[in-house]
């Protein structure tokens, strides 16, 4: 097992990930950082018009080694 690190960072604010989880590859830590996304997105949409969030991984080293993005725009015509 491995530790990942999870920093996460959004239209207001970022947050830093000082444990990490522990995951057999650096697969599944991507597929951690997907399911992140989608968890925030949906927490949050409620409340903007505009949200861009961005998940990026580290390895044990600190090294970032993966980034995923989504960046929502929602409007009334």
């Amino acid at each position: 097992m491995q530790r990942f690190y999870f920093n996460l960072y959004n239209t207001e604010h970022s947050q830093e990930d000082t444990e990490g989880q522990l995951f057999a590859s650096r697969e599944r830590a991507g597929m951690e950082a997907l399911r992140i996304l989608h968890d925030v997105a949906r927490d949050e949409m409620p409340g903007g018009r505009h949200l861009t969030i961005t998940v990026k991984v580290l390895d044990e080293k600190r090294d970032q080694i993966f980034e995923a993005s989504l960046i929502l725009d929602s409007a009334w015509t």
